[in-house]
């Protein structure tokens, strides 16, 4: 170190400073995405100031739901800080437009909840945030309506309000976005944190029918064989489609699936 004057923090005092974990700090080191400038006699991690400037604008581009893999490339890039905040902008106004997107179907759920009326598997997917809702319903039909669980998820959901179908939508939404957290966090996939959000998203699931490990097994395989799953949580969080599939045979294995010869019981 040349500057003896220089300010320098430790990693516990980097993690308290921004209010991340250790863990997350260690995560986007393995990542490259912020190495330490220093490390003391005792192999102790040092950061600079620029070390924490560093964490500053990481922080502000994952806040826009940037991948860590696109803000490596935005930090190593050797763009100006109006570069930077330019491209912010547009991933802002990119968000806004989606917000805008969903409370225009907010309206038209309020107009419907007025009228008091069913809706529609159309309506249904605005508020789930699914454009081929109705296909995918027929698609499930023509695979399981001789299901006794398909049977029980028409007989929930028959009825259901808008509120009805937000809350479960909601439910599902949290958990996934607390998994895409986890892997950004570099959480592993049969640790007991990932154990306990795999056990929220079968129960979030369950919300629709009976969910039990087992069937929760099978249902992930396809998060991984089917390219619409695949997709759906790629665009969450880079890696989490094949971690949450991971994740859960893990958890079914705790309980006792037979995940080589898995039933749907």
């Amino acid at each position: 170190m040349d500057d003896i004057d220089e300010v320098l923090y430790t990693v516990g005092e980097v993690a308290a400073l921004f209010r991340i974990t250790v863990r997350t700090l260690h995560h986007w080191e393995a990542q490259g995405l912020l190495s330490p400038t220093w490390r003391s006699w005792s192999n102790y991690r040092l950061y600079t100031e620029d070390d924490c400037a560093r964490v500053q604008k990481i922080l502000i581009y994952r806040a826009t739901g940037m991948k860590l893999t696109d803000i490596k490339q935005l930090l190593d890039g050797g763009a100006s800080d109006l570069e930077h905040l330019r491209r912010q902008k547009e991933s802002l106004l990119a968000q806004r437009d989606s917000l805008t997107d969903m409370l225009a179907a907010i309206d038209t759920l309020m107009e419907e909840a007025m009228n008091n009326r069913k809706l529609t598997t159309e309506e249904i997917g605005q508020i789930v945030g699914d454009a081929n809702f109705a296909a995918h319903q027929q698609e499930a039909e023509e695979a399981y309506g001789s299901s006794e669980d398909w049977a029980v998820y028409q007989q929930r959901t028959a009825g259901w309000s808008k509120d009805n179908w937000s809350d479960a939508q909601a439910g599902v939404a949290e958990v996934e976005k607390e998994l895409a957290q986890a892997v950004a966090s570099g959480v592993g996939a049969g640790s007991e944190e990932a154990q306990g959000i795999v056990e929220k998203h079968r129960e979030a699931l369950s919300a629709f029918f009976p969910v039990t490990p087992a069937k929760h097994f099978l249902i992930s395989r396809g998060y991984v064989a089917d390219e619409r799953f695949r997709a759906h949580y790629e665009a969450q969080q880079e890696g989490l489609a094949q971690w949450l599939a991971d994740a859960i045979e893990h958890a079914a294995k705790a309980q006792g699936v037979d995940t080589d010869n898995p039933e749907w019981q």
